[in-house]
């Protein structure tokens, strides 16, 4: 019997960021902007069939949220889980405060 398969589904914030992301490094460099959004999709790509993947957060009121968390280089990207569904929050950077942004 096989795992069912999740839908992977950015937030508009979630968007938002990786926007972000890509015009602030593409400012100084293009290819490293271009291979940071392949590593984050990748990523993100692996939550289809592994859903808890991701780390619980340490704060316990994004536990009672139901937010997990993923490691991308120096990112952070934020879900949670509904149905079928992975629901991409936030992508922030791990120096940034992400309590505050969440």
């Amino acid at each position: 019997m096989t795992k069912p398969r999740f839908t992977i589904h950015l937030l508009r914030a979630a968007e938002d960021d990786l926007s972000e992301i890509y015009e602030y490094i593409a400012s100084e460099n293009l290819k490293a902007a271009e291979l940071i959004l392949t590593r984050i999709e990748k990523n993100l790509q692996l939550l289809i069939r592994q859903p808890h993947l991701g780390r619980i957060p340490n704060d316990e009121e994004l536990v009672r949220m139901g937010y997990r968390y993923v490691v991308i280089g120096d990112y952070l990207a934020f879900y949670t889980l509904e149905g079928q569904t992975v629901l991409v929050h936030r992508i922030i950077h791990g120096a940034r405060d992400y309590l505050g942004l969440l």
